[in-house]
């Protein structure tokens, strides 16, 4: 039997079945790129999962990003590569490890790059985008030493293109989705798919408006499988399908940590662009997205709820791979890796969604447990409360057998204390069954 360390006498081993679970990324994965080793590298040097900084490093680089970057497949116009992760682990689990890597392993530019933002309102998401600036108002001073000067006024309006988020907690978003009038939610599945954000309102000072291709995003939130269960079984708001999934924990840190491999020498978060760029796919890829999209749309095949934009995710993460690896266009191995990346995802996802039906089974049975043992236990009571009635009716008629009879005060002192709350009812049954009779204040024996 294997022991608790003696750093942690209070500590117990995991549930060996967690160890296999599916949604981990497979070591073909780790070995297809020099990028990919360079990443699991930094990551156990930390002793945290390769997986973990992985997403995190796409969700970061997704927000980093030149906003001029779009992925082109020939459906819906220029997609966004905004990309969401959720990071599922216990308490302590390294969840928030990945999101501080990153920072080492990708360093921003140093441009306005907001990093790490927490999520505190959907207005929060488009403020961060928001900022003050003069601009002239097309009147020149007409006075003074400044005059022929442009007449300038501050406004607000979008003075940045990139933002990354981090929720250390992913119970924070759905608290917070919670508030009445919160737009959250709503927020959030506009800004997965780079769609217009902000709200128009009386006040200039509360104008927010980000237009849709206007800005990078990238999402990486952290989950207790508790608290992940619930987002996942809220599909019908769609908001679950915007994320990639991945565990916490890696069975594959080695017992050495090995050495840090350094900063990435070059990440596309490094290169600004003026004018758009299309990342385009292959025509395998595109034509494969359009039957889909073509099926969808004539009804002929019905795709799980949850899966609703694995196209989208997996070109997603193709352009953004494309990109780490310093290219402007998409390849098939690129579509290949976003396929095994998506295919992990799932196997998280769909774990937790087992769980959440193993527990809510759990629950129901739970239940209908509680449900049968009150009616057993009522159905004991008045069996017992039928016999005491019998047993007390009995003495009534025994007490009552003497020459005279017995009032109804004797008999009370007669019975024992347990017995007097139900005398009525003993009495009711004795006369029932013609043992005995009233005379006046009195109970007699009835005789035949």
């Amino acid at each position: 039997m294997t022991t608790a360390p003696s750093w942690a006498p209070n500590v117990r081993e995991a549930n060996p079945e967690s160890l296999n679970r599916p949604g981990r990324l497979p070591e073909t994965f780790w070995a297809a790129r020099p990028l990919f080793k360079h990443i699991r590298q930094a990551a156990h040097s930390e002793g945290c999962s390769g997986d973990v900084l992985f997403y995190s490093t796409l969700a970061r680089l997704s927000g980093m990003i030149s906003h001029h970057y779009r992925a082109v497949t020939g459906i819906g116009g220029r997609a966004s590569i905004n990309i969401f992760a959720a990071i599922v682990g216990a308490s302590g689990a390294g969840k928030s490890t990945g999101s501080s890597l990153t920072r080492a392993l990708a360093p921003a530019p140093d441009e306005d790059f907001r990093d790490g933002l927490p999520v505190g309102s959907g207005e929060g998401i488009a403020e961060a985008f928001m900022g003050s600036v003069e601009e002239p108002t097309g009147e020149v001073v007409q006075r003074g030493k400044n005059a022929g000067d442009p007449v300038m006024r501050r406004v607000r309006k979008q003075v940045r293109h990139n933002a990354y988020f981090y929720v250390d907690e992913g119970q924070t978003i759905a608290r917070l989705g919670e508030r009445s009038g919160s737009v959250l939610g709503e927020t959030l599945r506009r800004a997965a798919v780079g769609e217009t954000l902000g709200q128009t309102n009386a006040s200039e000072e509360r104008t927010r408006y980000v237009p849709a291709g206007s800005y990078s995003l990238g999402l990486l939130v952290g989950f207790q499988p508790s608290t992940a269960v619930p987002v996942l079984a809220d599909a019908s708001t769609g908001t679950p399908q915007r994320f990639l999934w991945a565990w916490a924990d890696d069975p594959s840190i080695p017992d050495k940590p090995p050495m840090w491999p350094g900063a990435l020498s070059m990440h596309p978060g490094q290169r600004r662009l003026d004018e758009p760029c299309d990342i385009k796919f292959p025509t395998r890829v595109r034509e494969m997205l359009w039957e889909e999209k073509v099926a969808r749309g004539r009804g002929e095949i019905e795709v799980p709820e949850l899966d609703g934009h694995a196209g989208l995710i997996k070109v997603k993460v193709a352009a953004l791979l494309a990109l780490l690896d310093n290219r402007e266009h998409a390849t098939e191995e690129d579509w290949g890796l976003a396929e095994t990346v998506w295919a992990a995802s799932c196997g998280v996802r769909d774990n937790l969604v087992e769980r959440a039906k193993r527990e809510a089974a759990a629950e129901r049975q739970r239940e209908e447990d509680a449900r049968v043992l009150q009616v057993v236990r009522e159905h004991e009571a008045t069996t017992d409360a039928t016999v005491a009635v019998e047993r007390v009716a009995r003495l009534v008629k025994k007490h009552a057998s003497h020459v005279g009879g017995i009032t109804y005060g004797e008999l009370n002192r007669r019975l024992a204390s347990r017995d007097r709350k139900i005398l009525r009812k003993a009495i009711d049954l004795a006369e029932a069954r013609d043992w005995v009779l009233e005379e006046g204040d009195r109970l007699c024996v009835k005789t035949p």
